[in-house]
């Protein structure tokens, strides 16, 4: 795998084409049948020219790469049936795939696939599509060592509490960064990677736990928790969790970033609220931040509590710069609303209000935070 085509242009392939250069990979194109053909993907992303181009050819798309890396399952998800169904993308995708496999191109998902309709149809065809899951034999194999989660009767599970117990009786030297948001598609991959840059570009041993189902492209340990399920249960995220933090410390980091998945808010799924807070318990960050929006007070409060419940009170709030406001559309927030907006929170609720594109000063922020924790705990 070493030139790659993405495919679609949705906020996955936007996040790799925005970090390109801490890939081990050369992204040549992009493909998307509805959106942005012909347009410069870096230059959509970030405005800088990138020479990947948007093609809604798969002919042309395709040309001169070794691997597709599809972004999306082929069927509809994260709001965007319509757009779905209006495009026939499910038939397109397969048209994709199908000529790619022709053509002797590798083809990974970074998704599980489950409709049985797509798995009949790639059955039928004999169509085979690879998902990588990242490096996890090592860290299932401690944490089976250390957790005893080598399987799942009923007596592992009465131990839940011992294993809790165990989790936080181990002192942590590794400073943990948790990055959380009032509401998805927000920014906070953005941030973590930006964050995971300035760390690196000052020397200062880091690891980003990826959240998104990608970390495996960027050669950081993974944690999304549907590439996750389809390995292990449910019950075991949160001790995955503490093994991928000890073997971040264990391998000399001092640092590790995390972005939660979603908003930090409940919803109407009680499990999936029940795992986030379990998420947020296991990590046990020492330092938070908040992403926000900009017609989101009464969500911003319901955040700092939660987080003040489960964690602790985020020492900066972030805004970002744009905001995805229906399935491939984004609205833009020009750099005078920004500052209005980071003073208006900053009198509302008594807090430190930074911009996502200013991560060096977010760094330094995290750092002077750190030692200033340092020295009160000395004084102790």
């Amino acid at each position: 795998m070493k030139k790659v085509a993405l495919y679609p242009f949705n906020k996955i392939t936007q996040g790799l084409i925005r970090f390109r250069d801490l890939l081990d990979v050369e992204i040549v194109s992009v493909i998307d049948f509805v959106f942005q053909a012909g347009c410069d993907a870096g230059e959509l992303v970030d405005g800088t020219l990138s020479d990947i181009f948007i093609y809604a050819s798969q002919e042309e798309g395709l040309a001169g790469v070794d691997t597709l890396i599809l972004n999306d399952p082929g069927t509809s998800f994260g709001g965007n049936k319509g757009i779905f169904d209006e495009n026939d993308l499910t038939g397109l995708w397969r048209k994709l795939v199908t000529y790619a496999v022709l053509r002797g191109i590798r083809v990974i998902s970074v998704h599980d696939i489950y409709d049985q309709d797509t798995l009949s149809w790639m059955k039928e065809n004999q169509i085979k599509i690879e998902v990588i899951h990242g490096s996890r034999d090592n860290l299932f194999k401690d944490m089976d060592a250390r957790y005893g989660t080598e399987s799942s009767n009923t007596e592992h599970y009465l131990m839940q509490f011992e294993n809790e117990a165990l989790m936080f009786s181990i002192p942590k030297k590794i400073k943990r960064i948790g990055i959380f948001a009032t509401r998805g598609c927000i920014g906070k991959f953005t941030l973590q990677m930006k964050l995971f840059k300035e760390f690196k570009k000052n020397d200062i041993p880091v690891t980003a736990f990826i959240t998104e189902p990608t970390g495996f492209l960027f050669g950081q340990p993974e944690g999304d928790i549907f590439k996750f399920l389809a390995q292990r249960p449910l019950e075991q995220y949160p001790y995955y969790i503490d093994t991928v933090v000890d073997h971040s410390e264990r391998n000399g980091n001092e640092w590790i970033i995390m972005a939660g998945q979603s908003s930090i808010l409940p919803t109407s799924n009680i499990a999936f609220n029940s795992l986030r807070f379990a998420m947020l318990k296991s990590f046990n960050p020492d330092h938070v931040l908040l992403i926000v929006g900009f017609n989101d007070d009464e969500q911003i409060r319901d955040a700092i509590e939660i987080l003040r419940i489960y964690s602790k009170r985020p020492i900066s709030l972030l805004l970002p710069d744009k905001i995805e406001s229906s399935y491939g559309q984004y609205e833009a927030y020009p750099y005078e609303r920004r500052i209005a907006r980071k003073v208006e929170l900053q009198q509302k609720f008594l807090i430190h209000v930074d911009l996502i594109e200013e991560a060096a000063d977010v760094m330094n922020l995290l750092l002077e935070a750190e030692n200033a924790s340092s020295i009160a705990g000395r004084g102790k």
